[in-house]
């Protein structure tokens, strides 16, 4: 015999769905945030937990709008940490500065945005009711260090947006680029895409995030500079490159390098004098560089034996190059300030040897200081 037994009313029922967040914790409504570039500690965004009907995860997005949108296009969304499961976010100070940007907040002025949690589950997604208020002091300051910076302006080489240069970055934060000012003003920017965030000069003369365009000026003779653009310390510096004389050993000047546009020096038709006045040969040169700053030297990475490397993994090449034989990076330029040689004789440090057969030749010479590629010369011997 079976029996059977009906569970009429209190048949068991698959639950299916979720709930959106229905309160909206931290920020409260109305908060305020005067943003500090300096303060590392995050702004948490906190929301009660969505309940699923069956246990699946839930995922959520916070979305921020302008004091008169819908959300139905928000300015700026993120997920909520891990990956979008947990019903926290945190947010930097420089994302915060990103939000009020977007906001059309200016710089170093005050406005608002509202947020809110959109949850998300099987491809089902359920706004929260609650929107809360949110007013942001934007800094005057830099939010987030570029990895590219452009310049341009009526004061520099390249005068206009559709010319501007790319810099060299030579540190994380620092940036540098060699070229030719005039009276007038440059503009830096971080991209050439739509959405580039551009940059002048504030309080103190420190760097700032600018409100679009921005002129910074500068004087310039109509000489090359090396311009120094350091987002770290907030500043830019200026040294004018008045003359650059190619110097065989530590005082015979071969010819004076002119600086013609685009990064680079160049001098032609230099005689190559085979015997020093010493009556033997000498083949070895560096360059000697006349500042506004003063002098600099510029030359390779040989110690003052040329047996050796200051530059930690170069080889070191002793002998005239030949075009196949030395080392791809011999004929790069370093600022010899910049590299330490303690204990060396400082009247031969950073030395390169004239190319084979330029004995009592003529030559034609060219530093190029091109910011998309490693600092480097070349010669040609005829």
């Amino acid at each position: 015999m079976f029996l059977f037994a009906s569970c009429g009313d209190d048949d068991y029922a698959l639950q299916v769905g979720f709930e959106a967040p229905t309160e909206l914790i931290t920020p409260v409504d109305n908060h305020y945030i005067a943003i500090d570039l300096e303060n590392t500690a995050p702004t948490v965004f906190e929301w009660t937990a969505s309940e699923s009907k069956y246990g699946g995860v839930v995922l959520y997005e916070v979305v921020f709008d302008i004091p008169s949108g819908d959300f139905s296009n928000p300015f700026f969304r993120i997920r909520s940490a891990g990956g979008g499961s947990q019903n926290y976010l945190s947010l930097t100070s420089g994302q915060l500065v990103s939000i009020a940007r977007d906001a059309g907040i200016g710089v170093d002025s005050e406005g608002e945005v509202k947020w809110t949690v959109i949850a998300s589950q099987g491809g089902e997604s359920k706004v929260t009711e609650q929107v809360n208020v949110l007013k942001l002091k934007r800094p005057a300051g830099i939010s987030d260090i570029p990895t590219t910076l452009f310049i341009y302006g009526d004061g520099f080489e390249a005068d206009s947006f559709d010319t501007a240069m790319q810099c060299k970055m030579i540190a994380d934060g620092t940036f540098e680029i060699i070229a030719s000012l005039n009276d007038g003003n440059i503009k830096l920017c971080n991209s050439l895409a739509d959405d580039r965030t551009y940059y002048q000069l504030g309080v103190n003369n420190k760097l700032i995030e600018a409100d679009g365009e921005a002129d910074i000026p500068v004087t310039g003779t109509g000489n090359a500079y090396r311009i120094v653009i350091d987002f770290n310390l907030l500043t830019i510096s200026y040294t004018e490159i008045q003359n650059i004389q190619m110097i065989r050993t530590w005082q015979y000047n071969l010819g004076d390098l002119v600086y013609e546009g685009n990064h680079k020096f160049s001098v032609s038709g230099i005689a190559l004098p085979y015997f020093h006045d010493w009556g033997y040969p000498e083949e070895r040169y560096r360059f000697w560089v006349t500042t506004n700053n003063g002098l600099e030297i510029w030359g390779s990475y040989h110690n003052d034996a040329m047996n050796g490397s200051n530059i930690p993994g170069l080889t070191a090449f002793n002998v005239q190059p030949d075009g196949t034989s030395e080392p791809e990076e011999y004929y790069n330029i370093y600022n010899l300030a910049d590299i330490p040689s303690p204990g060396q004789n400082q009247d031969w440090t950073g030395m390169y040897k004239l190319p084979v057969g330029s004995e009592d030749k003529t030559a034609d010479v060219i530093i190029d200081m091109s910011p998309s590629q490693d600092y480097k010369h070349s010669i040609t011997v005829y």
